[in-house]
C-alpha cells in the first residue's frame, strides 16, 4: 500500500505469518514454531464506500472519497493513434468546480456512506511462523501483521491497517515496535 510504511529498510530477518490450520501445520512440520495469535478487528481500523447505481443500466460503482460524490463528466479523449473521438469517463466519478455547467447524471447515490471493517480474514486466528535458530533479543521484520495497527489515517475518517512492522524476539512472544510517529502515516485530501 502506497500510504503506509511496508519497507524492510533495516534488512532484518523476515518472519512470515500463515493464516490457516494447513499452512500452519505445514510450516510445523517444516521446523518453525507456529506463534499463534487470535485475529481481533480494531475499531479504530475503518474504511467507508458509497454505491452508485446507473438509473438506465442498473449497474453499479463505488466510491470512498467525499469529494468524488459529484455528478458524472464525460471527456471526449481520443487515444495515441486512435484519430476517432471517444466518449469516456474519468474515474466514473470527479469534482467538478462549476455546478452550474454539470449536466443531469445518470448515475444516482443509492447508499449513504457505509463505514466498515475493511480486512476481512478468513480464520479468527493466525501464526507467525518463528525459526528454530531465532535468538533471544532478535529484532525481525513481521511482513504479514497479524496485529492491527493504524499504519494511515486520512482527514476524511478512513483509517488503514499497517500491513508490517518490526518486532523483537523475547524468547516466548514478538515485541511488536510500533511506533506511531515512524509508522504511521497522515494524509488530507
Amino acid at each position: 500500500m502506497f500510504w503506509t510504511r511496508t519497507e524492510n529498510t533495516n534488512n532484518l530477518r523476515v518472519i512470515k505469518t500463515a493464516r490457516d490450520k494447513e499452512s500452519i501445520n505445514e510450516s510445523a512440520k517444516k521446523g518453525f514454531w507456529p506463534l499463534i495469535k487470535a485475529v481481533r478487528p480494531s475499531k479504530d481500523i475503518s474504511s467507508k464506500v458509497c454505491v452508485l447505481q446507473n438509473s438506465i443500466t442498473g449497474e453499479i460503482s463505488t466510491i470512498g472519497d467525499y469529494r468524488l460524490l459529484r455528478k458524472q463528466k464525460r471527456f471526449n479523449i481520443s487515444p495515441p493513434g486512435d484519430e476517432s473521438n471517444k466518449t469516456i469517463r474519468l474515474n466514473d466519478w470527479m469534482h467538478v468546480s462549476d455546478e452550474s455547467e454539470e449536466e443531469e447524471s445518470e448515475w444516482k447515490e443509492v447508499t449513504s456512506w457505509i463505514h466498515y471493517y475493511p480486512n476481512p480474514f478468513s480464520n479468527p486466528y493466525a501464526a507467525y511462523l518463528i525459526p528454530s535458530d531465532i535468538q533471544i533479543g532478535e529484532r525481525v521484520f513481521l511482513e504479514d501483521l497479524i496485529e492491527d495497527y493504524i499504519g494511515a489515517r486520512w482527514n476524511q475518517g478512513d483509517t488503514y491497517r499497517l500491513p508490517c512492522c518490526e518486532a523483537i524476539w523475547d524468547g516466548k512472544d514478538l515485541k511488536i515496535q510500533y511506533d506511531a510517529e515512524k509508522n504511521r502515516r497522515d494524509f488530507m485530501g
